[in-house]
């Protein structure tokens, strides 16, 4: 997805707290963006798989499971759209939970996945849940994570961060139709760590590229440089300066072994923000073969989609 509105929205539903927490967010986006919300339950059935962050079942209740959960998703779905007025679609699969949350925002075309930050047992407030780490490690489109200790309904304050690589403001697509929607102050934090002051032309390029941008789409925003020994410690500083409710970031995959790894820059953010983070796979990242490569490596059972 690059200019075009958000048109569909897929979001995990385990029915934790957490996951109950970004349907909140996504119902209030789909609102704006006039999107639709397709909800999704995996139904884990490998014990061996996922161990921290399911509950196991066997065959024995498999049936009985599927048919509680999918009753309960259907009532949510059918509260969700006499509610809100939202279109709501309903799907329940077998398998890896995070491989059939990439799947089905593959099959549905989703334009983001919105989803608790933390798994069901989650380690700590903060810290990201297993399932969420490998989706982000996967996903194909953007993926926004919402922590569980506040609701976040709409967006006022965005930090922008761009540090100096090429093809740092590729998110800005997506970033700006959220803006926005939300009418929204947008702070730019250009970062330099402090042993890589050559590199501040790259930095001051990229910004520039962004500045005309935002004139080009009659947009304002704030713009500051900071040189920092860590990166991730200074985004993570200025977000709670600013008070911001949301920060963009591109989530840059290694492609150089053979588990794509989510860079340490990313990773540290989305495990420390007390705000949702919005991970966006800029093109370098991305690789149309990918897709195909990822379907191999998983088998689905797709029980039903309503």
């Amino acid at each position: 997805m690059d200019t075009l509105a958000v048109q569909k929205i897929l979001v995990p539903i385990d029915f934790s707290d957490a996951s109950m927490n970004a349907l909140h967010t996504a119902i209030k986006m789909a609102k704006r963006q006039h999107a639709q919300l397709i909800l999704l339950h995996v139904i884990n059935i490998n014990p061996l798989l996922d161990i921290d962050d399911d509950k196991m079942i066997n065959d024995l209740n498999l049936q009985n499971h599927i048919e509680t959960h999918h009753n309960n998703l259907r009532k949510l779905a059918d509260k969700t759209t006499n509610e809100e007025f939202i279109d709501c679609r309903t799907c329940i699969r077998t398998g890896q939970v995070h491989a059939e949350i990439v799947r089905a925002a593959i099959d549905f075309y989703a334009d983001i996945i919105i989803m608790g930050k933390q798994g069901v047992s989650g380690i700590s407030e903060f810290l990201i849940g297993s399932n969420t780490f490998n989706v982000l490690k996967n996903a194909f489109c953007p993926v926004l994570t919402i922590p569980a200790h506040q609701k976040f309904e709409d967006f006022k304050t965005v930090v922008y961060p761009i540090r100096p690589v090429i093809g740092a403001i590729e998110k800005y697509d997506l970033a700006r139709n959220i803006i926005k929607e939300n009418n929204a102050d947008l702070v730019v934090i250009g970062l330099l760590e402090n042993t890589d002051k050559k590199s501040f032309e790259t930095l001051n390029t990229e910004t520039a590229k962004l500045n005309k941008k935002l004139k080009e789409d009659k947009m304002e925003a704030q713009t500051y440089f900071y040189f920092c020994n860590s990166i991730a410690e200074k985004v993570l500083e200025k977000t709670s300066e600013f008070m911001a409710d949301l920060l963009i970031i591109p989530a840059t995959i290694d492609r150089q072994i053979q588990d794509y790894v989510i860079g340490p820059f990313a990773k540290q953010i989305i495990h420390y923000a007390k705000v949702p983070v919005l991970s966006i796979r800029t093109k370098s990242s991305k690789n149309i073969n990918s897709t195909n490569n990822f379907n191999s490596q998983y088998q689905t059972s797709m029980l039903g989609i309503i």
